[in-house]
């Protein structure tokens, strides 16, 4: 029974698929209103062609509205892009890690603030760099599964979609001694059906992102940290109850950080994990943090 469901998940997402680009949404995916009021949506910085776990990706145009959040017919919701919270709560991610140099640095950065991320880790390079892995949960960071080397999981097979998922949730479990609970699908490519069925055959509520950088584009560490904060183009900037999206395998990425997440601090923006987001839901949403906030804030340049 399990291995029809799947399959006919996997059957939904693939018909109709075409190209990623230059259409401005993922094929077969069925929006529905965020159920939250921040408004803040991102562009598609899954696609990241100059990665090198994913040589042949195809380019996303700027500006591109992130997956929505997805529902199915009923109203169920399947995967999350950001939570409806009653305070400034906003969950910073990485993925395609962990890298051999620039990750070990980012975690440095976070480790001064006091901040908890979460990191979706591609399961070949958790394999190359498991001390990494281990240092992040060691740390006090979220892991998840962003499949073994970065392909589009709404055009495997069932036999691929079972090594990308299975795979490397059990190698992340033995190197880090922890469950998976959460994974991100590359590019953001999946449909409320397929969602489902990785949360019911693999254990994993399916993550998307509701503010996105572009940070894959190496736009520059300005650039980068501008756009995480106020948005651009299409892209809301952060709000709580927001999910931003970025690369622990960029230089440019790595190096916007310490602004960026000082600026958020300031703000009085409280980094929580993705899980612990999605605890906290509550069903009145929070207004962003007022001046007063801030101002009591902004001498704590770290997170207590």
């Amino acid at each position: 029974m399990a291995l029809v469901i799947l399959s006919a998940a996997i059957a939904t997402a693939q018909q109709g698929a075409a190209p990623i680009s230059p259409i401005p949404a993922i094929p077969g995916i069925t929006a529905a209103p965020l159920p939250q009021t921040s408004g803040a949506v991102g562009t598609i910085g899954g696609l990241s062609p100059s990665s090198p776990a994913n040589p042949s990706a195809v380019a996303a145009p700027a500006g591109m509205q992130a997956p929505m959040q997805l529902a199915s017919p009923n109203g169920e919701r399947s995967s999350f892009n950001s939570i409806r919270v009653d305070g400034p709560y906003i969950a910073m991610t990485f993925d395609d890690g962990p890298d051999a140099k620039l990750t070990p640095r980012l975690l440095d950065i976070l480790k001064e603030r006091n901040i908890h991320a979460t990191f979706f880790v591609l399961g070949e390079r958790v394999k190359d760099h498991p001390e990494i892995l281990q240092r992040e949960i060691a740390e006090g960071h979220e892991v998840g599964n962003h499949s073994w080397d970065h392909k589009a999981l709404n055009k495997l097979a069932e036999g691929g979609l079972q090594h990308e998922l299975a795979d490397t949730s059990e190698l992340i479990k033995q190197t880090g001694g922890k469950p998976v609970i959460l994974m991100r699908p590359p590019y953001g490519a999946t449909n409320p059906r397929l969602s489902r069925a990785i949360e019911k055959e693999y254990g994993m509520k399916v993550i998307l992102w509701s503010v996105d950088p572009d940070d894959w584009k190496d736009p520059g560490a300005h650039v980068v940290s501008e756009r995480i904060l106020n948005g651009w183009k299409q892209s809301g900037g952060t709000k709580p109850g927001a999910i931003i999206l970025a690369h622990d395998i960029h230089k440019g990425t790595i190096e916007a950080m310490p602004a960026t997440l000082d600026a958020l601090l300031a703000k009085g923006y409280k980094f929580v994990t993705v899980s612990e987001l999605i605890a906290l839901e509550s069903k009145t949403p929070a207004p962003s943090p007022t001046p007063s906030a801030q101002k009591s804030t902004k001498s704590k340049k770290r997170q207590s």
